[in-house]
């Protein structure tokens, strides 16, 4: 049978098909070993987001309610990618009995061309929530509703799950050859040129590209709301930054440390540039001449670590660098070293007696 080789032009020739092979693609150690490490702090995060939410009434906003629907699809992308890691362990470490299996790689294409594009349904969903109440507060309510709630749970699970069963009706999904992925399947790329690229676009990356132009959007208003106008404010008068203050601080449904999502939309791009830049990568320049494979490889260990980091990223800026999170902990280890001590003592104090 014909192999496909990483860097072979028979998969960018539109009229080639190239039969069906077992993985046979060598993924470096030191990409395994990134993607296990993105999963272990991802997991790790999503426990305490969750942790959180849970036992700390007061950050339970609308805003972090949001959040747990996106760390859910985080969570589903995390399990998706470390079954697809184990599966390429097993293909490369193990006896010849694994070598025919399609079932699993079927199973965690599906689960990790799903989970992404509920995650950035959720992301926008988030953002776009957070620049109504930093712009227009009057309208948040409406946002909030339990039909728009609804609205959100029907759009951000039921396309990226219609998506699939296409997908799956087409028989699309697949070894992917690590053209465009880490150490996981997506969509085979034993087929056209043209019918491969065109599902990747429906199944992750238009929607992740989507999310990309609705973030800037959101981050050049918000941030001109935030920081450009106060300062424009101050040159014409402390009273109209006064107005301006109050007007941000009370009519919102934020509180101070959910700022902090700014930020895990700008780490959203650092961390999903490398999958992106690959996949225009390929799809533009076809074969790599021996320059572009050493960017390749850089870029496929930034994508490892990067596409199962996002939870993680959000506790570090949602939990770690929140300081009503952080006293709540504090507090309780504070009370907990407390308690040990007046035990210790009482316990020393009847021994003396």
């Amino acid at each position: 049978m014909a192999t496909l080789d990483f860097y072979t032009s028979s998969y960018f020739d539109n009229s080639s098909v190239v039969p069906l092979s077992p993985s046979n693609h060598v993924v470096p150690i030191y990409v395994l070993v990134l993607s296990i490490t993105s999963c272990c702090l991802s997991l790790i995060g999503i426990v305490c987001i969750f942790v959180s939410y849970v036992a700390i009434v007061t950050i339970r906003n609308y805003i972090r309610k949001l959040l747990i629907f996106l760390t859910i699809a985080n969570l589903i992308d995390v399990l998706g990618i470390i079954i697809g890691i184990v599966r390429y362990m097993l293909l490369e470490f193990t006896d010849e009995r694994y070598k025919k299996e399609t079932q699993v790689c079927l199973f965690q294409s599906v689960v990790t061309s799903f989970a992404p594009c509920s995650s950035f349904f959720w992301t926008v969903f988030i953002a776009i929530y957070f620049q109504v109440q930093v712009l227009r507060p009057s309208w948040a309510h409406k946002l909030s509703s339990k039909q728009a709630t609804v609205t959100y749970h029907v759009v951000a699970w039921g396309v990226p799950g219609l998506t699939c069963i296409l997908a799956l009706y087409f028989k699309v999904f697949g070894d992917t050859e690590d053209i465009f992925t880490g150490p996981w399947c997506w969509i085979k790329t034993n087929q056209e040129r043209k019918t491969a690229i065109l599902w990747m676009i429906l199944t992750v990356k238009g929607w992740e590209l989507l999310s990309y132009l609705v973030l800037a959007e959101v981050l050049v208003f918000v941030v001109y709301k935030t920081s450009i106008l106060p300062r424009c404010l101050r040159r014409r008068g402390g009273q109209y930054l006064e107005i301006h203050d109050s007007n941000l601080q009370t009519s919102t449904g934020l509180r101070r440390g959910d700022k902090n999502f700014v930020f895990i939309w700008l780490i959203f791009y650092v961390l999903r540039f490398a999958g992106t830049f690959r996949f225009l990568l390929h799809v533009t320049y076809g074969p790599l001449h021996e320059q572009m494979r050493i960017t390749d490889r850089v870029m496929l260990a930034w994508q490892a670590f990067g596409d199962t980091a996002q939870a993680f990223v959000n506790f570090i800026c949602l939990c770690v660098f929140d300081r009503v999170i952080r006293q709540h902990y504090c507090s309780r280890l504070s009370r907990n070293d407390r308690n040990d001590h007046v035990a210790n003592n009482g316990g020393e104090q009847g021994i003396n007696m």
